[in-house]
């Protein structure tokens, strides 16, 4: 597994992590580049006082759990309580991130601050949440993603009714959770299981196949040219590593990581790479759990089965990260859904993952509301356009730079986040 280790350890080295800091300008206009960088820890938002959240489980007792993930049994999730009585803000992850991943944690902070109760949620697409609680294990298909957020929440609000005063319910979430939220709040609007008074929708996609899609492109020959992404990441390291060799190093800090990849002078062509490339990492993550929890003999032939916890699993893990999502929608989630669904066609999948398919219902409501960059790079220009007209008179607020969460820890963005949800 080196080489996958390495793929992480390299993506990690590009999240943002929590700082104080004094306010500045945020420093980027190029979008991809401000996607990869963050925000600068010396131009963060800075917590007057921080909390310590908590991490609990939820097991689903009966389930089962294919031995190579027995390690993830439990559905984790995190909470951030107040002393006193308070809303309660479900935040749901973007894809592939865990519940207490850097931005998560940040977004934690965020809500906690701002007065709430906070439950932060791994995404749907993340392995611990398809190995521990998705209902169907395809995940990526929106309402089935929706319907297992809406389960897991309700066991949630269970348990913390008993050890804390909630006043009211709201939801929010970036990149995919965002998409996942405003889902969510139409379903709530019908069932009124928890009538959310706020729906925060953080750097959203408009439609998910496009955006991934997108992505996924940069991955390919038409912005790798004749090399593969493969060997373009295997550069990454090499430049990476000889630039730690030869600096001067006191730290691994957030400084330190800014300047490495400030320094080594990575191109347009770079940065789309290690989009690309973060997306697919998460991506092939969810595609191999799914196989493996519900046998279907994608990745893993059925004379490998059952997979034990010492079962290499580089080969399957190289085969996951090549396959593109389109790859997957036609080859696996696409059958599985018309096996249960034989009358369902490729474009009403793709629809009912998208904002469009509940357009009407967006533009009539005035709790769900928007705020992110006009620069999102999973976003199309017409995208951008459909977030202006459906999120109009001021329930959208879209800087004019900071790429995809590129700008989520910076002052001005979190004071936005605040103001959309305040109490």
């Amino acid at each position: 597994m080196r080489r996958v280790h390495a793929y992480i350890f390299l993506i990690l080295l590009l999240l943002p992590s929590v700082a104080a800091a004094e306010e500045q300008a945020y420093p980027f206009t190029d979008p991809y580049r401000a996607t990869v960088l963050g925000t600068p820890a010396t131009a963060r938002y800075q917590f007057a006082a921080p909390v310590l959240p908590d991490v609990r489980a939820i097991r689903i007792e009966g389930r089962q759990v294919p031995e190579v993930f027995e390690y993830s049994r439990d559905m984790n999730f995190t909470t951030a309580l107040q002393d006193h009585a308070a809303p309660l803000i479900f935040v749901i992850a973007g894809t592939g991130a865990e519940h207490n991943s850097g931005k998560m944690s940040f977004l934690t902070q965020v809500f906690h601050e701002a007065g709430y109760h906070v439950v932060a949620l791994s995404s749907p697409t993340h392995m611990n949440f398809v190995v521990s609680a998705s209902q169907h294990a395809v995940p990526g298909y929106v309402p089935y993603d929706v319907t297992d957020l809406n389960r897991v929440m309700g066991w949630i609000r269970e348990e913390l009714v008993k050890e804390c005063q909630i006043t009211g319910y709201s939801v929010a979430g970036y990149s995919l959770g965002a998409l996942h939220a405003a889902f969510l709040a139409k379903r709530d609007a019908e069932t009124h299981e928890f009538d959310f008074r706020h729906v925060l929708m953080i750097n959203p996609p408009v439609s998910l196949y496009r955006s991934v899609t997108r992505l996924d492109s940069w991955v390919t020959d038409e912005n790798l040219g004749r090399t593969t992404v493969h060997r373009e990441i295997a550069g990454f390291i090499d430049r990476f590593s000889d630039y730690y060799l030869h600096a001067e190093v006191t730290d691994l800090d957030d400084d330190f990581m800014y300047d490495m990849i400030t320094d080594i002078g990575l191109s347009k062509r770079d940065f789309k790479t290690l989009i690309g490339a973060a997306f697919r990492v998460s991506s092939a993550s969810m595609i191999f759990s799914s196989d493996v929890c519900l046998q279907a003999e994608y990745l893993v032939p059925p004379d490998q089965y059952p997979l034990k916890t010492a079962t290499p699993l580089l080969d399957y893990a190289r085969q996951a990260f090549d396959i593109s999502f389109e790859q997957y929608l036609d080859e696996y989630m696409l059958p599985y859904l018309r096996y249960r669904n034989p009358t369902i066609t490729r474009a009403q999948v793709i629809r009912q993952s998208s904002l469009e398919s509940i357009r009407g219902w967006l533009e009539k409501t005035d709790k769900v509301v928007v705020v992110g960059t006009k620069d999102d790079v999973i976003l199309s220009y017409k995208d951008e356009q459909f977030l202006e007209t459906v999120f109009s008179h001021g329930r959208a607020v879209l800087f004019e730079h900071g790429g995809h969460c590129g700008n989520m820890m910076h002052p001005t963005f979190v004071r936005a986040l605040k103001e959309k949800v305040r109490l």
